[in-house]
């Protein structure tokens, strides 16, 4: 089932960092939510169409139990669209709404900060800039997984505007308000933006209202009986490059960023009948994913998540190119959280003629 989801509301997302009143004043949100917001929305949606199933929540005849979330996108205007890979900069002298992408270039008597056991640098030849906040349509990310060189975006902030909301806490004894109790919340309104959902094995109606994110704010959704897919690059016989774009946070079990299937001092691994060697990435910062468990009623483990946008640069050592599209395309690579919808990835292809 896919929906197309529209807040009819201010709305608040907050990041991982802890919050506690007193200590801190600001509560920064975030946008595009974290899948795992979504998946507790679309559970919560079910069992408010079915109020009489709640107390099977979080035990072993959970109905919701089964969800997955295949896909996450935002609808900006009537363009279904996709975050701006981390390997995509802009000129610094141009104003225009156009990235390119970086080219691989060998470390060679090269200073840099760059992980050592990575064979090649992402560089570019002008001075240039990091986008952030940027979204390309489904025709230009498209085009970017198949090698293109230039992409237009959109800018989110064309969409999305903050209205902070101030708040204080009031005692409970006297009503009158705690002092150093005062905070603010980056709340955001929306305009011409939707969130689109693609997920199975749950059934709610075919529209209906539900709550997102912080303090429950309403939206509305529909279901959309639309395909969304994007065609992965095309590779012939003699390809042995790929690259994977994630498209939502990946959570990996051990070596931080590095995904356990590939070992961490070789960069080889297999996976799928594929003997592959990691080459090259462009990570962001990592970030932390966590939440609180309304059952538990106790804060959910921390976890440090690679963001939205990475991408990791592989050779193909064995194995048939066209099982690359089979493995990872429009599949999740997160080894914790898949279900919800983490680690959501895209495969791409690019040129191993590198610069010397």
């Amino acid at each position: 089932m896919i929906i197309e989801i529209e807040p009819l509301d201010t709305l608040f997302f907050k990041d991982g960092k802890p919050f506690s009143m007193g200590e801190e004043t600001w509560a920064e949100g975030i946008f595009p939510p974290y899948p795992s917001t979504i998946y507790g929305a679309l559970r919560s949606a079910y069992f408010a169409n079915n109020i009489n199933e709640l107390n099977k929540a979080k035990e072993k005849d959970d109905p919701t139990k089964d969800l997955k979330i295949k896909g996450i996108y935002l609808k900006l205007d009537d363009d279904i669209c996709f975050p701006v890979p981390l390997d995509c900069v802009k000129d610094k002298d141009k104003d225009k709404d156009i990235t390119y992408t970086l080219k691989l270039k060998t470390k060679n008597n090269i200073i840099s900060s760059y992980p050592k056991y990575l064979n090649f640098l992402l560089t570019a030849n002008e001075k240039v800039e990091n986008v952030s906040q940027v979204f390309f349509s489904d025709i230009d990310f498209e085009k970017y997984l198949n090698g293109f060189d230039e992409f237009f975006y959109s800018e989110l902030k064309n969409y999305l505007f903050n209205e902070p909301k101030i708040g204080i806490t009031r005692s409970k004894d006297t009503l009158s308000t705690e002092e150093g109790k005062i905070y603010r919340v980056d709340m955001y309104r929306t305009k011409n933006l939707k969130l689109v959902v693609d997920f199975e094995n749950l059934e709610i109606p075919q529209f209906g209202f539900l709550k997102l994110g912080g303090e429950s704010k309403s939206a509305r959704y529909k279901n959309i009986n639309k395909e969304i897919s994007v065609e992965p690059a095309k590779f012939n016989k003699y390809d042995k490059c790929f690259k994977l774009v994630l498209t939502t946070p990946a959570i990996f079990k051990e070596n931080g960023w590095i995904p356990t299937w590939i070992d961490k001092d070789t960069l080889e691994g297999v996976i799928g009948g594929l003997k592959v060697k990691l080459i090259s990435a462009s990570i962001g910062k990592p970030i932390v994913i966590g939440g609180f468990d309304i059952k538990e009623k106790k804060p959910k483990p921390s976890y440090k998540a690679v963001p939205t946008g990475s991408v990791y640069y592989f050779k193909l050592l064995e194995g048939n190119v066209n099982d690359i599209v089979n493995i990872f395309h429009e599949n999740s690579i997160s080894e914790i959280y898949s279900e919800q919808g983490f680690g959501i990835c895209y495969v791409g292809k690019f040129n191993m003629e590198v610069e010397e």
